[in-house]
């Protein structure tokens, strides 16, 4: 709603400084604009025009760098109605409303810069592990169920991932909340343990970004509306245990040739199950895996996740992962579409919906 408020807040604001050329070169009779103004002076109003017209044209686009052209349109366009104030002030408003939303756009670049810049630092690091090409070999020290996963995911004869890149549209929601749309994309690293993600959701109608991340064994959780107003700022021992599972909820569905990990420890379930522990760098954590008679991981399930509560609290319940619509992604089998489950005292409770949209793995 505010990007379709934007785009047609600049669209109007733009066309409207149209009436400056048209009075410089006698194109019309443009009673609003009493004062005399020459053509140098029309051709800089037309110039206000085109920088506000191309932002505009950038938010259609969604393209976040609409801001570039908007910042030194409205700067042009306000000295312009300074000289012209009796006529043009109320184009003041504009001016203001278009700043305000200017501002808005920077925090988000610099809030998403921290994002970016994490995971540029963090692939030279996995990448400096050594490769190794999986083989059947390596499968027999793994409980069967996982074996045959392996298997049908097709990573025996690949090299395991060092780190992979995610990108997922969906909706989420708090407890007794709406449902929000968002966007998000993510590095993971498996050696050393990262989990970068970056969230674009709208909350109440208003952009809302998210950036969880998860390095050298500690975590933190923000989110910001608009991208400058902080609603969350998580940190903590429970955060930082709760981020593991996370992240070892993405390597077991999405990267299960890393499922070889020296810190990973197994525990035979039966035919269709497996126990996974996990245990690095202080941190400690199990999770048990579903899988179908197709051999396909369809839930995971652990005890060591923490919920955050409306008042910011954080306790430790049952979360799950069911999946669904595996296909083939770039070479590998992975789930297209899942469900992050809390089970709560009062029942299950669906918070997450997530579809699958790429993924990229670097061996």
């Amino acid at each position: 709603m505010l990007r379709h408020l934007l785009l047609l807040l600049l669209l109007l604001h733009g066309l409207i400084h149209l009436l400056g050329p048209a009075k410089a070169f006698d194109l019309g009779v443009v009673a609003s604009l009493q004062r005399h103004i020459g053509r140098m002076e029309g051709v800089l109003w037309g110039l206000a025009t085109l920088l506000l017209l191309v932002a505009a044209a950038l938010v259609m686009r969604h393209d976040d760098r609409w801001w570039l052209f908007a910042a030194p349109g409205i700067l042009l366009s306000q000295v312009l109605i300074l000289g012209h104030w009796q006529d043009a002030r109320f184009g003041t408003v504009a001016n203001v409303l278009l700043g305000l939303a200017v501002v808005a756009a920077l925090g988000v670049r610099s809030f998403r810069r921290e994002y970016r810049t994490d995971a540029i630092n963090a692939r030279p690091q996995a990448a400096a592990r050594p490769a190794k090409a999986l083989t059947e070999a390596d499968l027999g020290n793994l409980p069967a169920p996982v074996q045959r996963y392996l298997r049908a995911s097709g990573v025996l004869g690949r090299a395991a991932p060092r780190s992979m890149r995610l990108a997922f549209k969906g909706t989420i929601r708090s407890k007794d909340g709406p449902w929000m749309p968002f966007t998000a994309e993510q590095l993971n690293t498996f050696d050393p343990p990262a989990r970068l993600f970056w969230m674009d959701a709208t909350m109440k109608g208003l952009p809302t970004k998210g950036y969880h991340a998860l390095q050298d064994g500690h975590a933190s959780m923000r989110i910001k509306v608009l991208g400058l107003v902080p609603v969350f700022d998580l940190h903590g021992a429970e955060l930082d245990t709760a981020e593991m599972v996370t992240w070892f909820n993405d390597l077991c569905l999405f990267a299960p040739g890393a499922l070889l990990d020296p810190h990973i420890t197994w525990e035979a379930m039966g035919d269709r199950r497996a126990r996974a522990t996990y245990a690095r760098d202080g941190l400690r954590i199990a999770a048990e895996l579903v899988f179908d008679d197709r051999d396909r991981l369809v839930d995971f399930i652990s005890d060591d996740r923490y919920y955050v509560g409306p008042d910011r609290s954080l306790s430790r319940h049952r979360f799950s992962t069911p999946t669904s619509g595996h296909r083939m992604v770039n070479g590998h089998l992975v789930p297209g579409t899942g469900d992050a489950i809390w089970h709560l005292p009062d029942g299950a409770f669906t918070y997450g919906r997530f579809h699958l949209l790429d993924a990229r793995w670097q061996p």
